[in-house]
């Protein structure tokens, strides 16, 4: 059976709310029902969201309250900061920053073109790598970030990463 996951603020709330107004849609929810799975998925700071909510709250007043506190409409700038700041850890693979630099690139900028993230994906990840070898090698490659991601990943058997 499908099931809502949860929600705890920390990743795309755009995406959560796509999933939660699909299953709502495909299960045919009333509000009764919509409120209670809406309510029954959010934790930890987006659970806080909920404290106090007067008993005639709706879905649509949960979700106001949610798009205040974590929609990235008004969270870009705090995910531009995490974008600049972002430092591969030690040990941590290159498809992970990857995917932490993606993720951060797609919440700090939601409405820019492929043309304009992608860009902006490559220069975070070259940052990011906190390495220069491997910054040179991704300098030497695509524009892509998915293709500088691959550019190193074969070199890596070649360049200490740290």
């Amino acid at each position: 059976m499908l099931k809502l996951q949860r929600y705890t603020g920390t990743d795309s709330l755009e995406a959560f709310l796509r999933k939660f107004n699909s299953m709502k849609q495909y299960f045919q929810w009333n509000e009764d029902d919509a409120m209670y799975h809406l309510c029954g998925s959010l934790e930890g700071a987006a659970g806080q969201v909920v404290e106090g909510l007067s008993t005639t709250a709706k879905t649509a007043d949960v979700i106001k309250l949610l798009e205040t506190r974590f929609g990235t409409k008004l969270q870009a700038k705090r995910f531009k900061v995490e974008l600049s700041a972002r430092r591969r850890q030690p040990d941590e693979t290159l498809q992970h920053l990857y995917r932490e630099i993606s993720r951060l690139v797609s919440l700090a900028y939601p409405s820019k073109d492929t043309d304009f993230t992608d860009h902006v994906g490559k220069e975070a990840f070259i940052r990011a790598l906190n390495n220069g070898p491997l910054q040179l090698e991704v300098l030497k490659g695509e524009h892509l970030i998915w293709k500088a991601l691959l550019t190193l990943l074969p070199s890596m058997r070649h360049i200490n990463a740290h």
